[in-house]
């Protein structure tokens, strides 16, 4: 197994023989109670649980092989980031503003929906790294928050994905109803 990368929280390595990835989760004290206590879903968990989610929008995710709560094993997608070749697939943006549009609808919150977290194979692009994602439990997280983190994500040559979504959303720059 190779270490591939390594997060403040989490680990993750790189399976060559059963072509997995596997991450390791090593939360602060006081998120390890929060999921003790059930006010957070475990990030391995957590991964399943937005999978699951993701996948009832027709939205691509890894395939997981194993998820407990500090642990979670996905099969290799094959992918290239959605970032080295979304400038020039039309289809490719449509693909990443229909997701964009529904998480917003469906109350799903993540601050790393940039290009880098989506992968693209055979022309499908698949959602990564979904630990990190939020699905409304008790309450919706604010829709400002989640347009904000993509103004900040969305920049320089990707920026005119953030000037579509919000068309799409049928709001203007400053995120109010257009009339």
């Amino acid at each position: 197994m190779q270490l591939i990368q390594t997060g403040k929280y989490s680990r993750v390595y790189f399976d060559s023989e059963r072509d997995h990835f596997i991450k390791t989760f090593k939360p602060k004290a006081f998120d390890r109670l929060r999921y003790l206590l059930r006010i957070r879903p475990y990030p391995g968990l957590n991964f399943a649980l937005v999978a699951s989610r993701l996948g009832a929008l027709g939205i691509a995710t890894p395939t997981i092989t194993e998820a407990r709560p500090y642990r979670l094993v996905t099969e290799n997608i094959h992918g290239v980031p959605l970032r080295q070749v979304i400038l020039g697939s039309p289809d490719l943006q449509e693909q990443y503003l229909d997701a964009l549009v529904a998480f917003d609808r469906d109350g799903i919150h993540c601050r790393g929906l940039h290009t880098g977290n989506f992968l693209v194979r055979e022309g499908r692009m698949f959602a990564i790294d979904l630990d990190a994602y939020k699905a409304p439990r008790w309450w919706r997280y604010p829709r400002r928050e989640y347009l904000e983190c993509l103004s900040r994500s969305l920049k320089g040559d990707e920026a005119f994905l953030f000037t579509r979504l919000l068309e799409r959303l049928g709001l203007d720059e400053n995120y109010r109803p257009k009339r």
